[in-house]
């Protein structure tokens, strides 16, 4: 049976592991990502993560979901870099192959890396077309349709869509543009909303939990449902795909939004008929193993 190492790089945290091609993960490596530090940084604790797994193991490749705009064909960075500073214009292929030599490293856009996954073993198994979201610290996207597979776009940066504008002259976004999907239906945005409301930093997470006693979580909540339930029209209309996929870190705490946010979708939609909108199945491990499916089907 074929091994190969699959990573998932956040703003946050590497998240690595030993799959089979069954896509099984035999062995874990999970680091933070220490993304503020720069790209050198994060390089090496791709590297350290990868060194823990190599470890008495025969591997076939290197798979490796990372934010941004990613050229496929060569293994590196574009323009945009994502939450993690400095990481535009970064070489990952030529920078890890100085480190493993003889092993063939692919790299691909961190969301596609998701929704291949969830279309190879997850929730999205069997549909013909269907558009993945991942919020996290950002928002990714992912496009995938039968016949022809995850679309890149002509310059790699297609399914883009945690930077469709949402708030024309909204909030500033790390892209550039202002107003960005990203900067309302991520993880942070939550936190952003709480803060402005209140001065008050807390996690994601914590103002999901206490939104049922603290009447300013209570409204950031409702904010967060009805942006992405909008967001969800928006991509209904442009796409019409057979399904739409939610992953991400957020999805942890879907019991405070989730069913908010679909009965916003029907309530709102002007057709929400034949398009099924599932959580992701695999979490926070479908970015390692859709990186891996992309080594096994390089390789």
């Amino acid at each position: 049976m074929k091994k190969v190492i699959g990573i998932d790089l956040g703003g946050t945290s590497i998240h690595g592991g030993l799959i089979d091609e069954s896509g099984k993960i035999l062995k874990r490596s999970m680091k933070d990502s220490r993304a503020q530090e720069g790209r050198e940084k994060v390089l090496d604790r791709i590297s350290q993560v990868v060194e823990e797994l190599i470890k008495g193991e025969k591997i076939e490749a290197i798979g490796i979901g990372s934010p941004g705009f990613i050229n496929t064909e060569e293994g590196r960075v574009l323009s945009i870099g994502g939450n993690i500073e400095g990481w535009a214009h970064t070489h990952i292929r030529e920078e890890l192959k100085n480190r493993f030599k003889d092993i063939p490293i692919f790299v691909e856009n961190d969301a596609n890396a998701a929704a291949i996954c969830e279309s190879w073993l997850g929730a999205a198994k069997g549909l013909d077309s269907f558009i993945m979201l991942t919020l996290g610290t950002g928002v990714g996207g992912g496009i995938y349709s039968k016949e022809s597979g995850i679309w890149h776009g002509k310059n790699y940066q297609g399914a883009e869509l945690g930077h469709a504008i949402l708030y024309p002259s909204g909030r500033q976004c790390n892209c550039g543009q202002k107003g960005c999907v990203e900067q309302y239906i991520s993880g942070n945005a939550i936190e952003k909303t709480y803060y402005d409301m209140t001065g008050k930093n807390l996690k994601g997470k914590d103002i999901f939990k206490i939104s049922q006693e603290d009447e300013y979580a209570k409204m950031a909540v409702e904010k967060y449902t009805e942006d992405l339930g909008t967001y969800l029209i928006s991509i209904k209309n442009i796409f019409d795909p057979e399904g739409i996929i939610i992953g991400g870190g957020v999805i942890n705490s879907k019991q405070y939004w989730w069913d908010n946010t679909v009965k916003y979708y029907n309530e709102n939609c002007n057709n929400p008929e034949g398009t099924v909108i599932l959580p992701a199945e695999y979490l926070n491990d479908s970015g390692m193993i859709g990186a891996a499916k992309v080594a096994f089907n390089n390789i």
